[in-house]
C-alpha cells in the first residue's frame, strides 16, 4: 500500500476539528466483578506428589457467582518436603494446573507459600516448624520459571515462608516470636524479589519489616514508584485487621506508622484478613465506620470474605459487607469525555476525559488505557499515555487531556468509541474477563470488555498521511513501544517491554509496528532487531515514502532470544532523499510467538555536522575490557575513536 505524506499544522486537526462534550450517570448502587480487587476466597492445600492441585473450577465459580470475587488467596503449605530439597515434577506442574483453572475462570490469585499451618508448643515455647533457610531457597529456585509463565494471573506475592501460616511470627528456623527483620528473613526477601516476576509485588506482614528491609522510615513517593527497586516493589498485608488498636502486633507505633501506610499504598498494595472472631468484640471493632474509615485511609485492595467469619457475617447482616464490595480497591467513573466528531487517518486528535476513582486504592499492576475505534469489521487500539496507576483514589478525579494520533491504517468510515482498559499480558488481553468495568449507567459491553463512551467518530482516509516534523524521530535512533507511533489492531496489546507478534497462523504477514522518523541523514545504517523468537522469525522494515515505493530492507532471520546479542544488518539509504517518513516494521511468521523490543538504526560512520553546530567530542582510548556493544548497539573494536554527542545523542566515531 502506497502512502503521501502532506505537512500540515498540527492545530489545523485538533482545534478545527468538530467535538462533542458528553456526560455519564454514575453507578453507586451496582455491585460487579472487577479484575485485581474485593473479597477473596481462601483456599489452601498440603500438596504431595500424589495431589498436587488445589483449585476447583466450581469453587470458583461459585465464588464469582455469590460474591463477584475475582480474586482467590492459595496457601500451597510445603510441609511433606520440610527436609527435602527438590521437589517433586508432579507439584510444579500441579502449580501450572491450578494456574491455568485461575486463567479458564478469568480470576487472578494472591499467593503464599508456607511449612506449618499452625503452631507447637505452649507459650514461650510455641513455635512453627518451618524449613530451613536452604530448603526454603531451593523450594523458591524451583517455582521460578513456573512464576514467571503464570505471572498473568498471579496479583501479588505474600512472603510467607516463615513460620506458621507462613506469617512471620512463630518459627524454627527464622527467628521466633520475633518483629524484626533479621539476617535469615532479609536473605529471604532478597531471593524473593528475585525469584518473583519484577512486574509483581511482594507484600510483608508488618510496616516494621519493610522499614527494616529497606533501611528507611520515610513512605515511597510518586517518584520513586513503579520501578524495579525494593522499596518500590514492597507492599502490606494485615492479617489481624481490626483487631484492637495495634492489630494484633501488626503496628508498634500506630502514630507514625499508619500514616506511613496511608502514603506508601498509594503506589504499593494493601490486603489482609480481619482476626476479630468474636460476636461481641466485633460489634467494638469492626463497625462500618471504623472499617471503612481504615480501609480508605490504607487503601485497601482486597480482603478473606470468611475469615474471622463472625466479622464477615456482621458485615453481610448491616450491610458493610455490600459497601466494601463495591468500594473495595479502585472503582472508575467516568464524569465526562469531550471527543472529536471526526477525524482523518494518520492525524491527531484532542481528546479529554474527567474519570473519577471512588474506590479505597489505585491499580497496581501495570495496565493501559486505549481509546477504541470500533467498526463494523475492524477495531482499531490507541493507547492513552495517561497511566492508570495514577488514577487515584477515594472521589480525586483525574482529568486526561491528550492529542491522540489515529492510525494511517484506519479505512474511511464512521467508528463507535469505547475506553477498554485490558490486562497488560497478552495471553489475557483479549478475555473480557480482565478488563475493567467503569462504574456507570449504559456503558458496559460483556461480550468484549469496553466501555462505551456513547460517541462515534468520522474517519477520513484519502491515501494522504498528515505528518508533523516536530513528532518525527530523527535518525538514527532506537524505536521501541516507549516512541511507537501506530501498531496494527490485532497486536494493539503488548505487555511491559514488547511488542507481541502472535500466536497466529503460519506466514501471516498483517502484524506491525510503525514509528514517523525524520532521514536527516541518507546513508548507510546497522540495524539492530532486539526481541525473543521462538522458532524462528522474519522481520522486515520498510520506509514509506512520499507516494513512490516504499524503500525496504529485504526479510531477515531471527531464532531464539536475541536481547543480549542482536545480529545487525546494513541498510544503504544512501539514495533516499532526506524527509520525513513512516518506518515499518513488519513479521514474517514461521512459528511460535515472536516478540519484539526494540529496532535501532545505527549511522555507519561519522554524521555530517551542521555548520555552525557545537559538538562535544570525547576521544577516549580504546578498552579492550569495555563492554561488547555501545548504548547504541555497535561493537566496540580497534577503530573506536571516540563518540561524537550530538542532538542529545551518542554516536561513535571511526
Amino acid at each position: 500500500m502506497k502512502f503521501k505524506f502532506t505537512l500540515f499544522l498540527l492545530f489545523f486537526f485538533t482545534i478545527c476539528s468538530k467535538s462533542a462534550t458528553i456526560t455519564y450517570t454514575a453507578d453507586n448502587t451496582s455491585i460487579f466483578p472487577n479484575p485485581e480487587r474485593g473479597f477473596y476466597l481462601h483456599t489452601e492445600k498440603h500438596v504431595s506428589k500424589s495431589s498436587p492441585t488445589c483449585l476447583s473450577s466450581s469453587s470458583l465459580a461459585s465464588h464469582k457467582s455469590e460474591d463477584n470475587g475475582t480474586l482467590i488467596l492459595i496457601v500451597y503449605y510445603l510441609d511433606n518436603f520440610r527436609t527435602q530439597a527438590t521437589l517433586p515434577s508432579e507439584v510444579l506442574s500441579g502449580f501450572d494446573k491450578d494456574m491455568q483453572t485461575l486463567r479458564n475462570s478469568g480470576m487472578k490469585c494472591i499467593l503464599r507459600f508456607a511449612y506449618p499451618q499452625g503452631t507447637y508448643g505452649e507459650g514461650e515455647a510455641e513455635s512453627g516448624k518451618d524449613a530451613t533457610l536452604d530448603i526454603a531457597l531451593a523450594h523458591l529456585s524451583q517455582y521460578k520459571s513456573h512464576l514467571k509463565s503464570n505471572a498473568d494471573v498471579i496479583y501479588v506475592v505474600q512472603a510467607g515462608i516463615v513460620g506458621a501460616w507462613g506469617e512471620w511470627y512463630y518459627s524454627d528456623n527464622f527467628g521466633n516470636q520475633t518483629s524484626h527483620m533479621n539476617a535469615k528473613r532479609r536473605t529471604l526477601v532478597d531471593s524473593l524479589l528475585q525469584i518473583v516476576p519484577e512486574d509483581r509485588y511482594i507484600q510483608l506482614r508488618t510496616p516494621l519489616f519493610k522499614t527494616e528491609y529497606v533501611g528507611d522510615t520515610k513512605p515511597l513517593e510518586a517518584k520513586d514508584a513503579y520501578k524495579n527497586t525494593p522499596k518500590a516493589r514492597i507492599g502490606h498485608h494485615n492479617d489481624a485487621f481490626l483487631f484492637d488498636y495495634d492489630n494484633q502486633g501488626t503496628y508498634n507505633d500506630t502514630a507514625k506508622q499508619k500514616p506511613y501506610l496511608a502514603q506508601e499504598t498509594l503506589y504499593v498494595p494493601m490486603g489482609g484478613e480481619c482476626d476479630v472472631y468474636d460476636t461481641e468484640l466485633a460489634k467494638v471493632y469492626c463497625t462500618r465506620e471504623k472499617t471503612v474509615a481504615d480501609m480508605s485511609r490504607l487503601h485497601w485492595s482486597y480482603i478473606n470474605k470468611g475469615y474471622a467469619e463472625e466479622t464477615t457475617q456482621m458485615w453481610r447482616d448491616n450491610g458493610t459487607f455490600a459497601e466494601l464490595n463495591r468500594n473495595m480497591g479502585y472503582r472508575y467513573q467516568l464524569v465526562s469525555a469531550t471527543l472529536p466528531e471526526s477525524g482523518q487517518a494518520g492525524a491527531k486528535a484532542s481528546v479529554n476525559l474527567k474519570i473519577k476513582n471512588v474506590g479505597y486504592a489505585p491499580l497496581y499492576n501495570e495496565r493501559h488505557a486505549y481509546l477504541v475505534l470500533k467498526g463494523s469489521s475492524n477495531t482499531y487500539s490507541i493507547k492513552l499515555a495517561s497511566d492508570p496507576r495514577t488514577w487515584l483514589p477515594n472521589g480525586v478525579e483525574t482529568n486526561i487531556s491528550e492529542q491522540v494520533k489515529i492510525p494511517t491504517t484506519v479505512p474511511s468510515g464512521t467508528y463507535q468509541l469505547y475506553l477498554n482498559m485490558p490486562d497488560a499480558y497478552a495471553s489475557l488481553a483479549s478475555n473480557p474477563a480482565y478488563s475493567i468495568r467503569f462504574a456507570n449507567s449504559n456503558i458496559w459491553e460483556s461480550s468484549t470488555g469496553m466501555n462505551n463512551l456513547n460517541a462515534s467518530i468520522q474517519v477520513t482516509n484519502d491515501g494522504t498521511v498528515p505528518v508533523d516534523p516536530d513528532d518525527a524521530i530523527e535518525l538514527p535512533a532506537t524505536l521501541d513501544i516507549n516512541n511507537v507511533t501506530a501498531v496494527s489492531e490485532d497486536m494493539a496489546y503488548y505487555t511491559t517491554n514488547y511488542f507481541d507478534f502472535g500466536p497466529t497462523s503460519v506466514q501471516e504477514q498483517t502484524r506491525w509496528a510503525e514509528w514517523q522518523v525524520n532521514l536527516k541523514y541518507p546513508g548507510e545504517y546497522f540495524v539492530s532487531v532486539l526481541g525473543n523468537y521462538p522458532n524462528g522469525h522474519q522481520w522486515q522494515i520498510e520506509l514509506l515514502n512520499s507516494g513512490a515505493d516504499a524503500y525496504t530492507l529485504p526479510a531477515t532471520w531471527a531464532e531464539g532470544d536475541v536481547t543480549e546479542n542482536p545480529d545487525s544488518v546494513k541498510w544503504n539509504l544512501t539514495n533516499v532523499p532526506a524527509g520525513v517518513y513512516m518506518l515499518r516494521i513488519k513479521n514474517i511468521m514461521e512459528w511460535g510467538q515472536p516478540k519484539l523490543k526494540s529496532i535501532t538504526l545505527e549511522y555507519d560512520g561519522e554524521l555530517p555536522v551542521d555548520p555552525g553546530q557545537a559538538i562535544e567530542r570525547t576521544n577516549a582510548p580504546f578498552d579492550e575490557n569495555a563492554p561488547a556493544y555501545d548504548i547504541l548497539g555497535r561493537r566496540v573494536d580497534k577503530s573506536y575513536k571516540g563518540i561524537v554527542i550530538q542532538r542529545g545523542n551518542k554516536y561513535l566515531l571511526r
